[in-house]
């Protein structure tokens, strides 16, 4: 009897562990946020979760920016990173995107100029992936990313792919997994502050200028 009950279990054990990994999760540290993840733009992850991803198996593109508060001369300031695209292939696993520690303007300003990242699996191993910095002549605030993105794909480079469907099947989307714990409205209201004050005044006045359309 034990040996039918055995025989009839192995083929479902089979069928459960071929399927613990069907996709590929991408997670990332809070600052990172996923700006546009296969063509389609998203949003900050402060608002979205953006951090913790699931994406189909096989080659995948995603924009990221780094937004976090940093030091300089012991005041608080808001940098935002330039953009980072970055292209790699997996199959069937969780993967990490990690970057350096971060505290200073100085700091923040060096990894601009050059960015180091890394991105591992489950067992610790790296996984080869390719980068492209999407900058803007320093401009980095109201930018239409996916369609920077877009054009760039088309142009071609080393973190380029081929354009996506306009209209991906179901299957082909990338799922965002929301946070455990959702910001509250007070402490979106200082996100948005903080990030309105680190605008240059032209920017803030593109920034009120897009306001008054969209009320």
């Amino acid at each position: 009897m034990k040996k039918k009950i055995i025989c009839c279990l192995l083929p479902l054990v089979s069928l459960f562990s071929s399927n613990i990994y069907a996709d590929v999760k991408l997670q990332s540290a809070k600052e990172m946020n996923a700006v546009v993840v296969n063509g389609k733009a998203e949003g900050w992850s402060f608002i979205q979760g953006t951090n913790n991803i699931i994406l189909p198996n096989g080659e995948n593109q995603i924009l990221f920016q780094m937004g976090k508060i940093v030091l300089e001369d012991a005041a608080k300031k808001k940098f935002n990173s330039i953009p980072l695209l970055i292209k790699f292939e997996s199959q069937d696993s969780v993967l990490t995107l990690s970057y350096p520690n971060i505290r200073t303007l100085d700091q923040a300003k060096s990894f601009d100029k050059s960015p180091q990242i890394k991105l591992k699996n489950s067992n610790g191993e790296d996984v080869a992936f390719e980068l492209k910095q999407l900058d803007n002549n320093g401009l980095q605030n109201f930018r239409d990313y996916e369609r920077e993105v877009a054009n760039y794909n088309k142009l071609g480079g080393i973190a380029a792919v081929t354009q996506v469907s306009p209209e991906p099947q179901l299957q082909t989307k990338a799922v965002f997994t929301p946070s455990d714990v959702k910001p509250s409205p007070e402490a979106k209201m200082v996100f948005l502050k903080n990030a309105f004050t680190s605008l240059s005044p032209e920017e803030k006045q593109q920034f009120m200028s897009w306001g008054l359309k969209h009320l």
